[in-house]
């Protein structure tokens, strides 16, 4: 009698495994694997930091510091790249407010709506600068006139203005494509 009872639940267990095998997967199973997790703001304005800072010399963290999201930032920096900070979910920037440099980083991603204000912001600065070197410093005008500014597919917009621009942008497109 208990063989004939062990037999049935064997049984029973064998047709339920088969069930569960035979059975459409479960909802879970059946969506594609997502996306690495969104990242936070600050997450985001951390990993922009940290790229402009590996893109750039040891000269050049020494000489300009990075300011991100979370960070008090001067309003007049806001004014400089013709933005507020309303405009920008998440940012980090390194910026010369001294005239004697064609210099400027930024890494945005824009807050809904603000993109175009944001690349227009970006544009004229680089436009000040070229009109402040053309007559002054020769090579800094080159620096200004080689200037950077591309959206990245996941609206990420990528400012470069500095020497060796070239590297530094795909350094710092890199790190962020990484993530």
């Amino acid at each position: 009698m208990k063989r004939t009872i062990a037999i049935a639940l064997a049984a029973m267990m064998a047709l339920a495994l088969f069930a569960a095998c035979g059975s459409e997967p479960a909802a879970e199973e059946t969506q594609a694997p997502s996306a690495a997790p969104e990242l936070t703001a600050e997450e985001r304005a951390e990993l922009y930091a940290n790229a402009i800072t590996s893109a750039r010399s040891d000269e050049d963290n020494e000489a300009y510091g990075v300011m991100k999201t979370g960070d008090e930032i001067g309003e007049m920096y806001y004014q400089l790249l013709g933005f507020t900070a309303e405009d920008a979910e998440a940012m980090a920037m390194s910026v010369s407010l001294i005239n004697v440099k064609a210099y400027g980083i930024a890494v945005i991603k824009p807050a809904e709506g603000s993109e175009e204000t944001v690349r227009s912001g970006l544009e004229s600065f680089i436009s000040s600068q070229q009109a402040s070197f053309e007559h002054y410093l020769a090579d800094q005008y080159e620096v200004a006139l080689n200037a950077k500014l591309e959206t990245l597919d996941d609206g990420t917009i990528v400012m470069v203005m500095c020497e060796g621009q070239d590297e530094v942008f795909d350094a710092i497109v890199s790190a962020i494509e990484a993530a």
